[in-house]
């Protein structure tokens, strides 16, 4: 009986296997559109095919290979691939009004290189003048060529471009001088032939530029979101496991796409560059940063390639899916949920009130009906008679939000705020006969109203203690003491002041002064609430640049009082002004066309030194980059065995960086980066040269120095750290190493001690200065 029980037990799970099969999702077929030929460029897409990371989650992918009338852009424009493997210049076809989305770029440093052979003659960027230089004719639009050969003032008029033939032995029969190539390939086939390869990588001037980006289009990513997910994290995988498994993808691609014909050798060495090109500063494959693309376009637009302006933020899938997409759990929150309670200020106008009729209207209810759209969900407004009372509610959890309001330190007690959506100038209003104000401590010792409860009574009074500050119950209170004379003047925003002269105040008192601050509102969310503030965060990214103008265009406007009619007189006017202006026109005519040829070569010696700077320019923190920077000690090297002129070393690292980035986010960690590279040019000599060594890393070369001037100097800068605030709550500390140059050691030898310097400062508890 137990016998017969086992193979009815068979037969059933037999059959459920079969059943199943049946009933197996079927692969969505879809097209990865590449670049060029297959070869190990390509090795992580086929990869993820073969080991089966696309079918596991549903997608049959086929990958092309590239021909000459294919535009990687325009196929995912046009429906021909879902996906594509695109170059940098991509930014000009979204610059054009192409809507692609980056999804992730495999190469953190691009592979396009300018090789010559040694025998050419050619050994620096200098030497390209009047040489044939063989290219595709992505010379003309790639950034990180042009921009190496534009910092060492050579144009692209400077040089004899021939079409390509990919064929490296053209460099050994004479047939041209350089060709563009990448690091990957060509030189390892001008060394089988025999030649001497002589590389000029962009990465090596400074410019390090993003290579190989996966992209779709915005209609497919909004059409197929969960597909687009799945094709890039199972893509990911396909190269985590090609660069993990060199060897076995070699063989793959060798046996089955290798319509090149390459060698084994030549696939294991494109390999091992290509590897270097994707972890090349991360850890993180397929990394994305807004700054390195701005950086790119920064060049195109010098270059005269791009003209309209590109919002990031919607380009890049990670930060466009963040401003859209609500989770699972935030979605069942707001159905829970399905009303948020509100507090607003009830006399703010323009930018909110009760009118007459009691309803809510201002610029923010129009911004929280747009809220309302974007998050499916309906905002309650509790009624008070003030501010003061607002704000009493929504400490007692009576509602959830206030609509606008500034974050303080005081008020973090009770809520969380927003990313600020509204950015005010704020400006102080007094009587008719006081003059200009030119900054905020011009007011000391005088009353200076500011409306109870609001964030800058509190900001203020922290920051200017020497202001007499009177706290008023409203922006009318305001104006009218100080009408009356009661205050000298009323701090509030451009935008409140100037609707009350609209309506009330014009003719009394005026607006004397801009201060320095702004008024920076975003949505108070309770803090006991996490996930609100989260929901409501992801609603204001969703809001366009054209719902924003909408709304201030609607409320923040000027409204002039008619005076009598001069229609004829400005007839008259007019005719003689007309008789003057043609005259005008032809006296200035050819001035005009000297002045646009001069400002024509102005333009041009501006993109050239630009792009001098950028070489040598990190573009976050605007110190000296890491290729600037081994220059500097060469040159200091020189000098210190020629005449004896020693100098010091002294590396810098920020202690627990990942675990801030990891807390408060890299715009933080960004913040924190420049603050830092602050407080090093304040507190340096100008003889000092400052720069970032790399993620949070400084070197300093400090000429003319010794050990205990080097030591004392690194400690001032250790303190000056410690002892600012860079973010709220958070102690930020530096590590430092430190050494002095001895005569006719190799630089790297240099280097090498001051990094052992700053292990041993971080060894030994961090917040130290040590010195080999």
């Amino acid at each position: 009986m137990e016998l017969l029980n086992i193979k009815i037990n068979k037969i059933f799970f037999i059959l459920f296997l079969i059943i199943s099969s049946c009933y197996a999702t079927e692969t969505k077929k879809v097209s990865l559109q590449l670049q060029w030929k297959y070869q190990f460029q390509f090795a992580g897409y086929i990869m993820a095919k073969e080991k089966g990371f696309y079918k596991d989650v549903g997608l049959d992918v086929d990958i092309k290979e590239w021909n000459y009338d294919i535009d990687m852009v325009d196929e995912v424009i046009n429906g021909h691939s879902e996906y594509a493997v695109a170059r940098p210049t991509s930014l000009i076809d979204i610059s054009n009004g192409k809507k692609i989305i980056y999804l992730a770029t495999i190469f953190q440093s691009s592979p396009l290189i300018l090789l010559t052979d040694k025998s050419s003659g050619i050994t620096s960027i200098k030497d390209f003048k009047h040489k044939r230089v063989m290219t595709t004719g992505d010379l003309n639009s790639d950034t990180s060529l042009l921009s190496m050969m534009f910092s060492h003032n050579i144009s692209l008029e400077d040089l004899d471009i021939q079409k390509p033939s990919f064929n490296p032995s053209d460099l050994l029969d004479g047939k041209t001088d350089l060709m563009a190539a990448y690091i990957s390939n060509e030189p390892f086939i001008l060394k089988e032939k025999g030649g001497s390869p002589v590389i000029f990588s962009p990465k090596d001037y400074g410019f390090n530029f993003y290579n190989d980006m996966i992209i779709t289009s915005q209609k497919h990513l909004l059409e197929a979101p969960q597909e687009v997910k799945n094709f890039k994290e199972a893509t990911l995988k396909g190269w985590e496991y090609a660069f993990s498994h060199i060897q076995e993808s070699v063989h793959t691609i060798y046996k089955k796409y290798n319509t090149q014909k390459k060698s084994k050798n030549a696939l294991n060495f494109e390999a091992n560059e290509l590897k270097k090109l994707a972890y090349f500063r991360t850890d993180t494959l397929g990394k994305m940063e807004k700054y390195k693309l701005e950086k790119v376009y920064d060049v195109y637009k010098l270059l005269g390639l791009i003209q309209k302006k590109i919002d990031f933020d919607e380009i890049i899938y990670d930060q466009y899916i963040a401003a859209l997409q609500l989770s699972q759990k935030e979605k069942e929150y707001l159905q829970k949920k399905k009303t948020i309670t509100m507090c607003i200020d009830p006399n703010w106008m323009p930018f909110e009130h009760f009118d007459e009729d009691g309803n809510y209207e201002g610029m923010s209810a129009d911004y929280f009906n747009v809220l309302t759209k974007n998050l499916g969900v309906d905002f309650r407004v509790i009624k008070a008679s003030s501010w003061s009372e607002s704000v009493a509610l929504a400490k007692e959890r009576k509602c959830d939000i206030l609509s606008l309001a500034m974050q303080t330190p005081q008020r973090k007690k009770y809520w969380n705020f927003t990313t600020p959506y509204l950015k005010i100038p704020l400006v102080v209003a007094t009587r008719l006969n006081v003059p200009f104000i030119n900054d905020i401590k011009d007011l000391e010792g005088k009353k200076i109203g500011i409306a109870k409860d609001y964030a800058f009574v509190e900001l203020l009074k922290k920051q200017y203690p020497e202001l007499n500050i009177i706290e008023v119950e409203n922006i009318d209170d305001g104006l009218q003491r100080v009408k009356e004379r009661e205050l000298f003047g009323y701090i509030g925003t451009l935008a409140t002041i100037g609707y009350r002269f609209q309506n009330k105040y014009g003719g009394d008192l005026k607006i004397t002064g801009k201060i320095a601050e702004n008024w920076e509102l975003g949505i108070g969310v309770r803090n006991d609430d996490p996930i609100l503030l989260t929901i409501l965060e992801k609603g204001i990214n969703q809001i366009t640049k054209e719902q924003h103008r909408e709304i201030l265009n609607r409320w923040i406007s000027i409204k002039y009082e008619k005076g009598k009619d001069y229609s004829a007189l400005w007839k008259v006017i007019g005719v003689f002004t007309l008789i003057a202006l043609l005259g005008i026109y032809i006296m200035r005519k050819q001035e005009k066309l000297k002045r646009n040829l001069k400002e024509t070569n102005e333009k041009l010696e501006r993109a050239y030194y630009e792009l001098q700077q950028m070489a040598i320019t990190d573009k976050l923190t605007q110190l000296y980059n890491r290729h600037e920077l081994d220059r500097v000690l060469e040159k200091e090297k020189s000098r210190a065995d020629r005449y004896g002129q020693i100098f010091g070393v002294m590396i810098i690292d920020i202690d627990f960086f990942k675990m801030i980035n990891d807390t408060y986010g890299h715009h933080t960690g960004d913040t924190i980066l420049k603050d830092l590279a602050t407080i090093l040019k304040v507190n340096s000599r100008e003889s000092d040269i400052i720069g970032r060594w790399g993620g949070e890393e400084f070197l300093i070369i400090v000429p003319q120095v010794n050990e205990e001037s080097i030591s004392t100097f690194a400690h001032i800068l250790r303190k000056k750290v410690e002892q600012h605030l860079f973010i709220e709550k958070h102690k930020v500390t530096i590590s430092i190493g430190i050494t002095i140059y001895r005569v006719s050691e190799p630089i790297e030898v240099t280097i090498s001690r001051a990094d052992e310097a700053l292990y041993m400062s971080k060894n030994k508890g961090r917040n130290l200065v040590h010195q080999q």
